[in-house]
């Protein structure tokens, strides 16, 4: 079963993220997953009170903003799965989405991005 890194980026929308992250672990039925989100120089940091509500997270903080392309990219640098899913965090999850582009993926391996 292959890994799958899920990044997502934060800037001052603290309970969009919060939403975002309840809804996936609602829904989600893919069992080898990390999820990260990086918190790109939000005004106030939010990732204390995240690590305490979702410790299996792994947050990640930028003290200034480095555009989104920038948080991804630092939410790259610390990610260990085999597939790389990008996902803005006002995204609503919805049941099998993980699976289902896990099975896509496979199914399709020339595929490079979905």
């Amino acid at each position: 079963m292959k890994l799958v890194s899920i990044i997502t980026v934060n800037f001052n929308h603290s309970h969009v993220t919060d939403e975002f992250l309840d809804a996936f672990y609602r829904t989600n039925q893919y069992l080898n997953f990390e999820i990260i989100v990086v918190d790109n120089g939000s005004k106030e940091n939010p990732v204390p009170a995240w690590s305490n509500k979702y410790p299996l997270v792994q947050f990640l903080r930028s003290e200034i903003n480095l555009g989104f392309a920038g948080g991804n990219n630092l939410g790259v640098a610390h990610a260990k799965g085999d597939l790389l899913f990008f996902v803005n965090n006002d995204t609503e999850f919805t049941e099998g989405l993980v699976q289902k582009l896990v099975d896509t993926i496979g199914a399709n391996p020339q595929t490079g991005m979905i």
